[in-house]
């Protein structure tokens, strides 16, 4: 008897196909990955699973019996639980009270120790351990993870669903984890992980299905298969992953920073304490680290978001202190932020005036305050070709941003950002939410700044990508710097420890 079966299932909104005949089969003690680019239509397909959608057509078999889900509640009474990418978690109640929260079967009264007890019973025969009394806000990103699955298991569920589950993990978290995912499958439980990488889908998954536009392309026995395949059935083509790197960075600095604070911020959660590092001309510097460790703030307090509150921070010889976001962009520092939507586009504006916001009123797209449309137009459609921006329809330059999918707003961004003047690019998570056609392209455009002679400093969670771009790689903690390796001797063993907080010296 099969857990899960969905037959033929198709799912629409405004007349285009998110899933468009999909067939899927999950059967007990199995870990299935569900592999495509984003629009792929992976999470429609989990969420239709889940009650969180219904299917315009096709059949779904929950243990050979016709299921029709209408909501999460109907999907967890039946024994489906699924983990979201973002926790949805108390962050002021206990792990307890978050375990709890909304049973079904909860009387007025809840007898804690009974629950204690089984909570307690079901951490440690899976390897969940975490504090029945902690407080969320006090956890881990990845102990609030083991909440979020206990709390499915709690509720008996049999086939869990994982959407990204070890994007915020460290690579010895991902291990634990993992060894979590084969304790669950030995006891016989179902699992569809969503993922992108590719190592993560070999090392845990016993199939694989990938859609691709909406369509199921391929069904594969993980054990017969390799990530080359992998990527020519997701994408189309095989992965390019040799990246164009030439030579070795220039002994010339050209971005410093020193013994960098930001203390004097009220609502900064995660402070910056005594910075002190370079970058050369013609490299990049990897910034490796667990989410909110600092990250955000390093980049803001760079390109003047935030003021450093302590320290110095030297572009290519010049103190930048006192100099605001757009004399700091005017000296050459460019900046990609991670939230595009908020921080770098205006989405109601089209896509020619996204691409001079930095250079508005000037030469040549104004004279005299006066707005030369054309110079602007012509820079426009020079931009799309040069970065491969795609709007959809026949508006072309004119089309709004908000309408662009996340790949080209990120490459809208890296056309305005790129520009000849930069010097540095701070470029933080620049391949997140992307799917692998766009992320090899905007991978492609930071290395060949770097071959330019230019400094570029990458912040990303994703560990592969750091070790695969940089010269050298920065290990953040606390707001700290832990220790800073190049590229001969950085391994995911050594990042992952000073990721930790194990210092440079334990990690060597």
């Amino acid at each position: 008897m099969s857990l899960l079966q969905m037959k033929h299932i198709c799912k629409s909104f405004s007349g285009v196909y998110a899933n468009e005949d999909i067939n899927l089969t999950v059967e007990k003690g199995e870990i299935h990955a569900l592999l495509g680019e984003n629009g792929a239509g992976k999470t429609t397909l989990v969420n239709i699973i889940f009650g969180l959608y219904t299917a315009d057509s096709g059949e779904i078999l929950w243990k050979d019996k016709p299921a029709d889900f209408a909501s999460p509640r109907e999907a967890i009474d039946a024994g489906i639980g699924m983990v979201q990418q973002h926790f949805s978690l108390v962050n002021k109640m206990t792990v307890l009270d978050n375990i709890v929260l909304n049973l079904k079967d909860n009387s007025f009264f809840l007898d804690r120790a009974a629950a204690k007890k089984k909570l307690t019973d079901l951490a440690e025969k899976y390897g969940l351990y975490v504090n029945p009394d902690a407080v969320i806000s006090d956890l881990s990103v990845g102990e609030q993870q083991r909440v979020e699955i206990l709390k499915a298991l709690y509720r008996n569920v049999e086939l869990l669903i994982l959407d990204e589950p070890t994007g915020v993990l460290t690579p010895q978290e991902t291990t634990q984890f993992f060894d979590v995912l084969r304790n669950l499958k030995k006891e016989g439980y179902g699992i569809i992980i969503i993922t992108h990488r590719m190592s993560e889908i070999m090392a845990i998954s016993d199939k694989v299905t990938i859609l691709r536009d909406g369509r199921q392309v391929a069904d594969l026995v993980t054990a017969d298969t390799n990530p080359e395949e992998l990527s020519a059935y997701m994408i189309g083509r095989e992965l390019n992953d040799d990246y164009h790197i030439e030579g070795s960075p220039q002994k010339d600095i050209m971005l410093e920073l020193k013994n960098v604070s930001n203390h004097h911020r009220k609502h900064s959660r995660h402070k910056l304490e005594n910075i002190s590092l370079t970058i050369h001309k013609g490299e990049i510097l990897g910034i490796a680290g667990v989410e909110g460790n600092g990250q955000k703030e390093l980049a803001e307090v760079i390109t003047g978001i935030q003021k450093a509150g302590e320290g110095e921070i030297l572009l290519d010889g010049q103190n930048l202190a006192g100099i605001n976001i757009r004399g700091r962009y005017e000296a050459g520092v460019s900046y990609i932020s991670e939230d595009r939507l908020s921080d770098s586009l205006i989405t109601g504006m089209n896509i020619s005036e996204n691409l001079v916001l930095r250079e508005y009123g000037k030469p040549p797209f104004a004279n005299h305050s006066i707005i030369n449309k054309a110079a602007i137009r012509k820079n426009a459609a020079e931009k799309m070709k040069q970065y491969q921006v795609r709007a959809s329809g026949k508006s072309g330059i004119d089309t709004l941003v908000k309408l662009l999918s996340g790949g080209n707003q990120q490459k809208l961004i890296i056309a305005r950002e790129l520009n000849d003047h930069a010097k540095v690019i701070v470029a933080s998570q620049p391949t997140r939410g992307l799917d692998i056609g766009a992320t090899e392209f905007v991978r492609q455009q930071l290395i060949d700044q770097r071959n330019a002679g230019k400094g570029v400093m990458l912040i990303s969670a994703d560990l592969e990508e750091i070790m695969a771009l940089s010269d050298r790689i920065a290990v953040l903690f606390g707001g700290k710097i832990v220790g800073i390796l190049n590229r001969e001797e950085a391994t995911v063993q050594k990042i992952g420890l000073l990721m930790g907080g194990i210092s440079e010296e334990e990690a060597r």
